[in-house]
């Protein structure tokens, strides 16, 4: 029997990718790659990006446009998808993101390609039926136990990483409705 909790939980996740699906939907074109925090572009001694695979960028133009889009809508969104479902997946062993994202986009440094508006809506989706899988089997017991070893929270029970996962997920969501009102942009359907 779910509990009234996990109930809760679940019904937070789904509202909140609902949310995040508004703002993607609703984000105009020529805000897609503009940084949602208030800061001048990154200088070259600042950091170094590389590409998923490891690799560096060769042209100073790109490897400019790659810190830059560290902030970016498209990149805020994919971050938080991506810790969503690795939340949403704390009882995996062998757990990867959904497709087209790579195991190492959230390694140190790596700045993906830029993932269109079809590309993470579809990992709203993804995420969607992630949380009535997760939540329809999850009893309070299973909740107490830990999440897998390959996690990066290993050690943690499943429901403190199910409600860390939420707020991950609730303040990034938030900050992109943010940065579209500030830009005068209506939230449109949510």
């Amino acid at each position: 029997m779910t509990s009234i909790w996990l109930t809760s939980v679940a019904s937070q996740y789904r509202a909140i990718l609902q949310d995040l699906e508004t703002g993607l939907r609703t984000c105009p074109d020529e805000l897609w790659e503009e940084s949602l925090y208030p800061a001048d572009r990154p200088g070259p001694a600042t950091w170094t990006p590389i590409a998923p695979d490891g690799s560096r960028f060769e042209d100073e133009e790109v490897v400019q446009s790659k810190r830059w889009a560290q902030g970016a809508v498209w990149r805020t969104a994919a971050h938080t998808l991506f810790f969503t479902d690795a939340d949403l997946s704390a009882m995996e062993h062998d757990w990867v993101p959904h497709p087209p994202l790579s195991p190492h986009d959230e390694d140190e440094n790596v700045v993906p390609p830029m993932y269109s508006r079809a590309q993470l809506l579809e990992y709203v989706d993804h995420c969607r039926r992630k949380v009535d899988e997760v939540f329809s089997d999850l009893t309070d017991d299973l909740a107490e136990d830990p999440v897998a070893d390959s996690h990066r929270h290993r050690g943690t029970p499943v429901g403190e990483m199910l409600v860390v996962g939420l707020t991950h997920l609730q303040m990034h969501t938030a900050q992109i409705r943010a940065f579209l009102a500030t830009r005068g942009v209506p939230w449109l359907g949510g």
